[in-house]
């Protein structure tokens, strides 16, 4: 009898997460995102409230059936390099992503810039980028949770997973990127 009992309460806890799971799916809108992304970091004195600078920046491929979005960031956490020419330490960031007048998507994230091979001008050797001095190419891998949004996207859901390289100069508190991006972007189905 107790093993009936076990049987029928896994049966009914399996089912329940399954529904559940149904559930979620059928009141949500996913779509991809697939594109390249470029960021500029704003100098300090012109974004003197962004003490870490302020991002501004385009999407252009498919970021869930728009074709052009605008995008700003700014980093919550400080960048810090252990030592010259190694990584630096992760970094928390927050993007918002402009699709349309009134529809935003916002993400919170994790990034890390990992000094790569550079040249200088002038140069045909490859020079060890000593970050956070010049050069500092930087491999920028970025893993953005969507947590929200506005107009069409308010409760929106989902991550972009960007993986990009730049050219970064801390001491003056400016740069330049560019990303692949890939993800997903899911909103609630209209009742």
């Amino acid at each position: 009898m107790l093993d009936q009992i076990r049987r029928a309460v896994v049966v009914l806890s399996s089912f329940a997460a399954f529904s559940n799971g149904m559930m979620f799916a059928q009141n949500t809108v996913c779509k991809t995102i697939k594109g390249q992304m470029s960021e500029t970091i704003v100098p300090a004195s012109q974004a003197p409230n962004d003490p870490f600078g302020r991002i501004l920046g385009m999407f252009t491929g498919d970021f869930g059936g728009v074709a052009n979005v605008a995008v700003t960031a700014f980093l919550v956490t400080q960048p810090a390099f252990s030592n010259p020419g190694g990584p630096s330490s992760v970094m928390t960031v927050r993007h918002v992503f402009l699709l349309a007048p009134g529809d935003t998507v916002i993400t919170l994230g994790k990034t890390i810039f990992t000094p790569a091979p550079a040249t200088e001008p002038g140069q045909f050797n490859y020079v060890s980028s000593v970050c956070p001095f010049a050069p500092c190419v930087v491999e920028n891998p970025q893993v953005l949770n969507i947590i929200g949004g506005t107009g069409r996207y308010v409760g929106a859901t989902g991550q972009l997973r960007n993986l990009g390289v730049g050219n970064l100069d801390l001491l003056n508190n400016i740069g330049v990127f560019t990303f692949v991006a890939t993800g997903e972007v899911c909103i609630p189905r209209p009742n």
